[in-house]
């Protein structure tokens, strides 16, 4: 009987040593996957010649329909000065296609609205890419305000994007310090 009683406590003792495991981890697979915690991602320099880089900040976001977008926003630089800002969005091939040659409307959440224009055409890029000129937007933005993003997509639909103010912090640091 003494034996039973002393296997029980060994096998308690063994439960409690792997606690962590069964409370940690699914905690934590839980934050990173089920409530998708927002996480500043990097911004890189990627050099592109002698004389010009650029700059580029890369997240996914869902949009209403919960469809996933990559969102990049970069800039180049050429001998030190500021070239282009433009925002590129990236919907999944044959799901989305935005219609060209719209403005993309962004609305701040003060309610400020923007027009962003399309510079698609330049570019040849497939149907279910969207870039924007944000140059003008990005000097006037001077706060982190959650972003709406109004994509226009073939046949007269909208979709709309929100971006997170962590987000927009990302892209003012990109602008503006590096």
């Amino acid at each position: 009987m003494k034996h039973l009683g002393r296997m029980n406590k060994i096998s308690a003792i063994k439960r409690l040593k792997n606690w962590k495991f069964w409370v940690i981890i699914p905690c934590f697979l839980y934050l990173i996957i089920g409530n998708q915690i927002p996480t500043l991602a990097s911004i890189h320099a990627y050099p592109e010649s002698p004389t010009q880089t650029m700059y580029r900040s890369v997240q996914s976001f869902r949009d209403a329909g919960d469809k996933a977008w990559q969102v990049v926003l970069y800039k180049r630089v050429k001998s030190g000065l500021v070239d282009s800002i433009h925002l590129r969005l990236v919907g999944f091939p044959g799901i989305v296609e935005l219609s060209h040659p719209e403005s993309l409307k962004i609305t701040a959440g003060t309610g400020e609205v923007w027009q962003a224009k399309d510079v698609w055409d330049e570019l040849s890029l497939p149907g279910n890419v969207g870039e924007y000129d944000l140059l003008e937007f990005m000097k006037e933005l001077d706060y982190n305000t959650p972003l709406r993003l109004n994509l226009p997509l073939k046949d007269n639909q909208v979709v709309e994007l929100s971006i997170p103010p962590f987000a927009v912090e990302e892209w003012r640091k990109l602008v503006f310090n590096y």
